[in-house]
């Protein structure tokens, strides 16, 4: 009696479930929060979004985003993190230069202050592009997820006081379907989508 096809049949169908059962686990906390690290002076000021995922302030003074004097980004988490020395460099390049791009896009603003932008990445999760194979072969998904948090503040050129704060942590969509086979590429997505809610924070309002 030939028992081991049966014996494959049933650990395959045990891995199956074992994964369903994580994925289910993932998805009752789907929303990475916001992280609160003490660099904003003012997070005391910030509303905190419903899902724990953004928390903002702005000041009804007006900011030029055209104006913005400086821009600097900066490294909060451990050395030991899992992240390389390149990758955290690519990682600080990229916010960097995405605050400065959707700043450039906002019109001008008549009046508007001039600004520094200060911003620091307080955590980075890649992913397991070997572990995303394997998931999608059995689960027609990818199960590991990555993303980023941020904590951002845009403060006056002169008195350097906070005219907006943010703090923002973002787990990529499955939509993003080809970042989840790439180790930073979830997180490099979060930081830009991290710069277009900064850039919607200083948009000035009509």
């Amino acid at each position: 009696m030939n028992l081991l096809p049966i014996s494959k049949s049933l650990f395959a169908r045990a891995l199956r479930l074992l994964f369903l059962v994580s994925v289910t686990g993932l998805a009752a906390c789907s929303t990475m929060q916001a992280t609160d690290t003490g660099f904003l002076k003012n997070r005391g000021e910030l509303t905190t979004s419903k899902d724990g995922g953004m928390a903002y302030y702005r000041s009804p003074t007006p900011v030029d985003p055209h104006q913005v004097r400086s821009i600097s980004v900066d490294w909060a988490m451990p050395i030991d993190a899992g992240v390389s020395e390149d990758e955290r460099a690519r990682l600080i390049s990229t916010l960097k230069a995405a605050i400065s791009r959707e700043a450039e896009a906002l019109p001008q603003s008549v009046g508007g202050h001039p600004v520094v932008i200060r911003a620091v990445i307080t955590r980075v999760e890649s992913v397991n592009p070997v572990l995303n194979v394997l998931t999608s072969v059995f689960l027609t998904v990818p199960f590991d997820r990555g993303g980023a948090a941020v904590e951002i503040q845009v403060l006056d050129a002169d008195t350097l006081q906070p005219l907006a704060s943010m703090a923002h942590a973002y787990f990529v969509p499955i939509t993003e379907f080809k970042a989840r086979f790439f180790a930073m590429a979830s997180a490099e997505l979060a930081l830009n989508a991290a710069a277009v809610e900064l850039a919607k924070l200083l948009r000035e309002k009509s």
